[in-house]
């Protein structure tokens, strides 16, 4: 086997890295209902920041909920002014790298193994279920986990750089043009990626580290690190406004003692280690996880998991320590963790098997697969180099004194050479006799057993003790093959186990998938003169998105189709008049129900759809059965395209914004109806401002409840304390 360091990509690498990416596109076009699915919250508020105008981009990245990277931002919006603002397209960068990264992992682990295991590694990562779960979404992660990938193999990619420290003939000792370009173009890619600083940085402390010219190292490595360290620091740390909320106190090392402090690296190294690859992110609820098998033998699959996983790992360590390339690769990964380590020391980055940590999850797993096959070729060597081989050309290498002759008891004839016959000639002691001469044999001391007989031969019990142990050296590495195998089973099934999941839940909502929904029947319900205001500091991003950029329909084109004039019903309405159910919508059924005395705001225990609804929510797993069958009514206010509702007609509260009422006591002209949308986890936080509105003269008459999104209240104008008028809910489903 070649020594690391010295493999280059050639026609089977090739063929084996476009296998691997079309392998991986064929299980993406299986998983294209997560292509076109709603966004989701974790999804919305990215594409907010993505497509928000030039003019305010800048300001609104202070309050992003986590940094992006410009590259990542700068291509996603590409697709989205490109192909529209649709959800497909904004997912489309994120589907693309996928079978992109699967094909980086196969040229880079190439340099230190072989083809099975480059296969093995890329599938390992890239069919995991809670990567896929993370890569079918509107997330980041994919994106920079390739850019790693490429920028430890775009580093290490010298045609003339050897496996050792001695330089190669030919290779240029001063200034390198060559490497000068692939350092350049590791520092462009590493503005793909939030943490790119974090690879480049330990790659290029290694070139200067040792080794010779270093000064013309130091410049090949300058615009590497310029472009990632302004990148971190002009553009990364201008969205850190995320680092002074508690999310993620729990994987900071930041507020702990000293003891605390070695428990808690020790606790992150051995989740990171045994963890990581199968699981990659045990932190976020939301995603699919993948679990190890559970059965008679309880937590000893999980055992041997992570024993498996770091004794490989620790073999990779070795092999890839002894060569250059295996040596920047390492470093590239150490130092990602010992600079992410001393980042959550100052609150800056999670440290941890977390899911922003996933780009280094591709490095551990070739160093891991190059451990297990080192492992493996040793042990086949040492059983092939065990196993007894037949043939003359073994017979031949067998000593003579395997097969021994019993001299016959008393004398032993020999004959002349000189008089050579064809009778037999035996050798006793090696010595020579004359012809016909009787040579007496050695008596027999008292002490020597007398000769055996001739017969079946004995085995002496050194013989026997000899072949135990070279049966026992066949065997054990036999059982530590079998017991690799094994355990890489168990990996695997547990990388897919979540597999079934994740298929059967592709049309599953998340929370916030109904958040266009909402701007839509908003659009059409609002008039002019009246006033949005929308409640939760969380749902701001989601609902400017949803309301100024995005080019999707509902979730379900039938929920939006206008209605026949004999479908729609009207209701009382307070002090400001009458409001027609034309201005509603549902993908469920409409009922009227009247405001108990005291209800306030949609406070108090309502009837939606024939079951009961707590605060105006109404329950998400209602049986088909127990649904009140009702007439679908749809907004009929004329075709086209309801306009969008400007930001200046927009009021945003809750958090630490100014109280609802008095926002509105502040504009300069009056509303006509007030349209209040509160997202659903912040709503009982938001109840009393909801309660003030009908103390300042505002009664709410009709409410849309959007499944695990919010709920969307019209407040119309009513005379201070007069009773709450007659509510229509809209329930969707």
């Amino acid at each position: 086997m070649p020594p690391a360091g010295r493999r280059r990509p050639g026609r089977s690498t090739a063929l084996a890295a476009g296998a691997v990416a079309v392998g991986l596109s064929g299980v993406l076009c299986l998983l294209h209902a997560y292509l076109t699915r709603p966004l989701w919250y974790d999804e919305i508020w990215r594409a907010h920041f993505v497509s928000e105008p030039l003019a305010s981009f800048w300001s609104e990245l202070t309050v992003a909920n986590t940094p992006s990277a410009s590259g990542w931002l700068g291509i996603t919006r590409l697709t989205g002014e490109v192909f529209g603002w649709h959800a497909w397209s904004l997912r489309l960068p994120g589907y693309v790298a996928l079978p992109l990264l699967g094909a980086a992992i196969v040229v880079l682990t190439r340099r230190f193994a072989g083809t099975g295991a480059a296969v093995l590694a890329a599938c390992w990562l890239c069919l995991n279920t809670t990567f896929l779960d993370l890569a079918t979404q509107l997330k980041p992660y994919t994106v920079e986990a390739l850019a790693a990938v490429c920028i430890v193999g775009v580093w290490t990619a010298d045609p003339l750089g050897p496996p050792g420290e001695v330089p190669a003939a030919g290779a240029v000792r001063g200034l390198d043009r060559g490497r000068l370009a692939r350092r350049t173009a590791a520092g462009a890619l590493a503005l793909a990626a939030v943490p790119g600083i974090f690879v480049v940085l330990p790659l290029a402390a290694v070139d200067l580290w040792r080794g010779p010219a270093r000064r013309w190292r130091l410049v090949e490595c300058l615009p590497a690190i310029a472009l990632s360290a302004a990148h971190t620091v002009g553009f990364v740390a201008h969205q850190s406004s995320q680092r002074n909320g508690d999310y993620w106190d729990r994987q900071f090392l930041a507020g702990r003692g000293p003891w605390a402090a070695l428990r808690f690296v020790a606790e992150q190294i051995r989740v990171t280690v045994t963890g990581s690859p199968p699981g990659i992110d045990r932190f976020d609820p939301s995603l699919i996880h993948g679990t190890v098998p559970a059965g008679p033998l309880g937590s000893a699959p999980a055992v041997l998991i992570g024993i498996a996983v770091a004794v490989a790992g620790g073999i990779g360590v070795v092999a890839l320590a002894r060569h250059r390339q295996g040596r920047a690769l390492l470093a590239a990964l150490g130092g990602a963790e010992l600079m992410m380590l001393g980042a959550s020391a100052a609150r800056y980055w999670p440290f941890g098997p977390t899911r922003t940590n996933l780009y280094v999850v591709p490095l551990l797993v070739v160093v891991v697969m190059v451990g297990a096959e080192r492992a493996i070729r040793f042990l086949l060597s040492t059983v092939y180099d065990r196993l007894p081989r037949g043939g003359p050309q073994r017979a031949a290498e067998r000593p003579k004194a395997t097969l021994p002759t019993p001299p016959m008891p008393g004398s032993v004839i020999a004959l002349s050479l000189s008089e050579f016959s064809s009778g037999s000639m035996t050798e006793g002691d090696g010595g020579s006799a004359l012809p016909e001469t009787v040579v007496p044999a050695p008596a027999a001391s008292p002490a020597t057993p007398p000769p055996a007989l001739a017969g079946p031969a004995r085995v002496s019990p050194l013989a026997g003790s000899r072949l135990g142990r070279a049966r026992a050296a066949v065997a054990l590495p036999i059982a530590a093959i079998i017991a690799i195998t094994g355990c890489g089973a168990l990996l695997a099934q547990t990388s897919l186990s979540g597999s079934r999941p994740l298929w059967e839940h592709r049309d599953r909502l998340r929370g916030l998938n109904l958040m266009v929904d909402a701007t839509l029947v908003t659009r059409r319900v609002a008039r002019p003169g009246d006033v949005v205001a929308v409640g939760g500091r969380l749902a701001r991003p989601g609902w400017l998105y949803a309301m100024e950029a995005s080019d999707d329909g509902p979730r379900d084109p039938a929920d939006l189709r206008p209605s026949s004039g004999r479908e729609q019903r009207s209701r009382p309405g307070g002090a400001g008049g009458t409001a027609a159910a034309d201005e509603t919508s549902a993908a469920g059924s409409l009922v009227t129900v009247p405001a108990p005395r005291g209800a306030v705001g949609g406070t108090g225990g309502l009837v939606v759809d024939g079951a009961s609804a707590v605060d105006g929510h109404r329950p998400t797993d209602l049986a088909a059965g127990t649904r009140m069958a009702g007439t679908r009514v749809a907004v009929a206010r004329g075709g086209g395209t309801p306009a969008r509702i400007a930001r200046r007609d927009t009021v945003f509260f809750g958090g630490t914004r100014p109280a609802l009422v008095r926002q509105l006591a502040h504009r300069p002209v009056p509303p006509g109806h007030l349209l209040v949308f509160v997202f659903d986890i912040e709503r009982s936080d938001l109840a009393g401002q909801l309660a003030s509105l009908h103390g300042a003269g505002w009664c709410a008459t009709q409410d849309w409840n959007f499944q695990l999104t919010g709920v969307l209240t019209r407040y119309d104008r009513c005379a201070p304390g007069a009773r709450p008028p007659r509510r229509v809910i809209v329930a969707y489903h």
